[in-house]
C-alpha cells in the first residue's frame, strides 16, 4: 500500500532525467501524465511507501539540482488500493515505517520555531501560569503551564539543524528560543517583584540540595522521545509537555528567585534550565543520526566531520553543565 504521492512538476528534458531515476521501482508505481504543448510542461507522479521516499527524494534532487523551474511535492495519502500481500515486503516496509523524510520533518519544525506574537503570548502566559503555581505550591497549575508552552519547536528546530548542518534553521530556531527564554525570564522576575510571597515552594521545586548527572535524565529522555515521535510524523501535545517540564518549571523559579532577590538559589535555576537545553539537544541529535536523518550530502567528509563535531560539542556541554552542577552542590562555587 502506498503511502506517499511524490509529484513532480517540470519540463519534458527534465522528466525524461527523472525517470531515469526511477529505473528499479516497478513500472505500475509512476506513470507520466501528457505534456502541455504550449507550455512544454509535464507531471510525473510516483506512488511510494513512506520508508522509500527520502531515497527517491535524494535521487531526483541530485538528478536536477542544476536545473531551474522544477517542483517536487510529498503528498501523504490515506489509502491505497490494492493491498498489499507480499509478507517479506510487508516486514521490510514495517521496519522503514517510524522515519519521514527530511524535507517533511523540516516542514514541520519549520512552522513550529516561527517567532511569531502568538508565541511570545503563549511563553509568556505559561511562565505567569507556571510561576504562580510555584509559589503556590499547586502541581495542578504547573502541569497547566507545561500544556500550554510552546518550547517544543525551537527546541527541536535547533537539534534538527545541528543534524542536518542548516545554519538558517539553527539562526530561526536560536532566535525563537531566545526570545521565548527572556520572555518567559522577564515574566518570572516581574511576578517576584509584585507579588509578595512569590518564593516558589520548595516541596515543589528545591535547588538547596546537591545537584549532580541526575539532574540531566529528564531532559535527555524528553529530547529523545520528541525527536523519535517527530522523526515518524505522530509529534503530539504530550510531547511538548514532557519537553515543557524540563524548561518551564526552573526557568519560572529562576525568574521568581531573581525577583525576590535570591541570587544563589537563581543561578543554580538558571543552570539547570542552560543543562537541560544542551540535553535535550544532545538526545535529540542522537536519536535523529540513529534515525537515518542526515545531510543529503552525508557521503562527503565534511558533513559527517560536521556532525560528529556537534554531537561532541554536546555532548561536552552536556557534561560540563553537570559537573558544574555537581561542583555547585558540594559547594565548590563560592557564594552558592
Amino acid at each position: 500500500m502506498a503511502d506517499r504521492l511524490l509529484q513532480v512538476i517540470a519540463t519534458t528534458e527534465q522528466i525524461d532525467t527523472v525517470v531515469d531515476c526511477l529505473k528499479e521501482l516497478p513500472p505500475d508505481h509512476w506513470w507520466r501524465l501528457p505534456a502541455d504543448k504550449d507550455e512544454g510542461r509535464q507531471m510525473l507522479c510516483v506512488a511510494l511507501f513512506k520508508g522509500d521516499t527520502q531515497e527517491v527524494m535524494d535521487a531526483i534532487s541530485d538528478a536536477l539540482e542544476s536545473e531551474k523551474d522544477w517542483r517536487l511535492f510529498s503528498v501523504p495519502t490515506e489509502a491505497s488500493l490494492p493491498e498489499l500481500d507480499d509478507d517479506d515486503e510487508e516486514s521490510r516496509r514495517a521496519e522503514k515505517e517510524s522515519v519521514s523524510a527530511r524535507e517533511e520533518i523540516y516542514r514541520e519544525v519549520r512552522q513550529g520555531t516561527a517567532l511569531t506574537v502568538d508565541y511570545l503570548v503563549m511563553t509568556a502566559l505559561a511562565a505567569m501560569v507556571a510561576a504562580i503555581g510555584l509559589s503556590q505550591g499547586q502541581v495542578a497549575v504547573v502541569i497547566g503551564a507545561m500544556v500550554i508552552a510552546p518550547l517544543l519547536g525551537p527546541i527541536m528546530a535547533f537539534a534538527f539543524g545541528t543534524a542536518l548542518g542548516n545554519f538558517a534553521l539553527l539562526g530561526v530556531a536560536t532566535r525563537a528560543l531566545g526570545a521565548g527564554l527572556l520572555v518567559a525570564t522577564a515574566v518570572g522576575i516581574a511576578l517576584g517583584l509584585i507579588m509578595p510571597g512569590s518564593y516558589p515552594d520548595t516541596s515543589m521545586m528545591d535547588f538547596s540540595g546537591v545537584l549532580s548527572l541526575r539532574t540531566v535524565a529528564l531532559p535527555l529522555a524528553g529530547g529523545a522521545v520528541a525527536a523519535l515521535m517527530m522523526s515518524g510524523g505522530q509529534t503530539t501535545g504530550l510531547v511538548g509537555v514532557m519537553v515543557a517540564a524540563a524548561l518551564l518549571p526552573p526557568l519560572a523559579a529562576f525568574g521568581l528567585f531573581v525577583g525576590v532577590w535570591d541570587i544563589p538559589n537563581a543561578l543554580r535555576a538558571l543552570a539547570t534550565v542552560m543543562t537541560n537545553i544542551v540535553a535535550i539537544n544532545l538526545a535529540a541529535q542522537v536519536v535523529f543520526l540513529l534515525k537515518g536523518i542526515r545531510p543529503r550530502r552525508w557521503e562527503g567528509s565534511d558533513h559527517k566531520t560536521s556532525v560528529r563535531v556537534a554531537l561532541g560539542a554536546s555532548g561536552a556541554l552536556v557534561l560540563l553543565m553537570a559537573l558544574a552542577l555537581w561542583a555547585a552542590g558540594h559547594g565548590y562555587v563560592p557564594g552558592i
